[in-house]
Formats: C-alpha cells, sequence, structure tokens
C-alpha cells in the first residue's frame, strides 16, 4: 500500500490518481502467463472484483519475469480481505495469501 509509483504513473502517461496499491507478479513456473488486468480480493465480508487495474491491457510474464499492477483501493478495505485471486487469459486462476498478519 502507499507505493511512490503515483508520480511516476503520472509523469510518464495517464495521470491516473491515487495509485496507492502496487502488486508485484513473478512467474515462478517454466512457461509464459498473460495475467488479466483485475484481481478478486476474497477471505473477506464478500469477494470483491477489482477492474480498474493499470496496465489495462494486462500482463505478460516470461519465466522468471516479475511485473507489476497498479490500483487505487481504501486501505481499510484492503485489510479486510485475505485472498487475492488473479485470471490468466485462459481461465486458470492464482490465489495468493495477504495480510497474513492480521487477525
Amino acid at each position: 500500500m502507499n507505493t511512490s509509483m503515483e508520480e511516476v504513473i503520472a509523469f510518464k502517461c495517464c495521470a491516473l490518481p491515487d495509485q496507492n496499491l502496487e502488486i508485484h507478479l513473478h512467474n515462478t513456473g517454466g512457461e509464459a502467463l498473460a495475467v488479466k488486468s483485475r484481481f478478486v480480493l476474497d477471505d473477506g465480508p464478500k469477494p470483491l472484483t477489482i477492474t480498474a487495474v493499470y496496465p489495462p491491457t494486462g500482463i505478460r510474464l516470461a519465466p522468471g519475469q516479475t511485473a507489476a499492477l497498479y490500483t487505487s483501493l481504501d486501505q481499510r478495505i484492503w485489510e479486510q480481505y485475505h485472498l487475492i485471486r488473479f485470471e490468466e487469459e485462459g481461465g486458470r486462476f492464482h490465489s495468493f495469501a495477504i495480510n497474513t498478519n492480521k487477525g
């Protein structure tokens, strides 16, 4: 939460306001992935789909490559969830634990 990327994105391309969440995705597998530009927060009050994500075209990751997604999200909402789920272009999902130090 609250990365300094907002100024970089605003300068380089789109003037996207309030980009306070930066998510790094790292492909640990042996084949390329095409991850959609959205994610679902789960294991909280109710599943919450976040679609206002930069880059809007998604991310393509070669094996071993890391890339980032950016969005704006109220920190109080983020802290209510314990699972984040990403979808590949082919429909496969990848889920990861978040906020594991919260109750």
